[in-house]
């Protein structure tokens, strides 16, 4: 499960399965295979947000968490 606890909209791309676009406060489940990929977008950049592994299998993924965390490794600024 895709969980956004922001108050803002956040667009992800999956590659060869969908581009949802996470309400505020929402959850969309999905089914990914293991290595598919997930990008968040950062000033019209796409940038890897995780690759799937198999202990997150039944997990709830706070994205807007995992993007403040992923743009921290990046060195991207708000």
């Amino acid at each position: 499960t895709l969980r956004n606890n922001s108050a803002k909209s956040i667009p992800l791309n999956i590659p060869s399965v969908m581009n949802p676009n996470l309400s505020p406060f929402s959850n969309s489940g999905v089914s990914l295979k293991i290595g598919q990929e997930i990008f968040f977008y950062e000033n019209k950049k796409k940038y890897l947000l995780l690759t799937v592994t198999p202990d997150l299998e039944g997990d709830t993924l706070y994205v807007n968490d995992l993007i403040k965390t992923r743009k921290t490794e990046l060195n991207i600024e708000k």
